[in-house]
């Protein structure tokens, strides 16, 4: 009788080890994915900060009348008043280009 007590006992004491692994693994297993998180989080963060200051610095260049100047004429081709265009006619890109079609 006194065997099958020591047993018995044995046997709990195992499930509740065992128990207890599991639920420390599962814990672990938790607080590993929100460092992982965390350090996505993170990344995410320093690269916001990043394009916030990118963005803060063009919106001090869109303050300077020679950048803005000198967007509108790179980009959208403007010419400032009292300027002549002048067009640059690429005829062999022309004619490459008529020839694909």
């Amino acid at each position: 009788m006194k065997r099958r007590k020591n047993s018995f006992f044995k046997w709990v004491m195992l499930f509740l080890i065992g128990v207890g692994l599991v639920t420390l693994g599962v814990k672990e297993y938790k607080i590993n994915k929100i460092k992982e998180e965390q350090a996505a989080t993170q990344a995410r963060i320093e690269a916001l900060k990043k394009e916030e200051a990118a963005l803060k610095e063009e919106r001090k260049k869109l303050d300077d009348p020679k950048h803005i100047e000198k967007l509108a004429r790179e980009e959208f081709n403007m010419v400032g008043k009292n300027e002549v265009p002048l067009f640059i006619v690429d005829k062999d890109k022309e004619k490459n280009e008529a020839e694909k079609k």
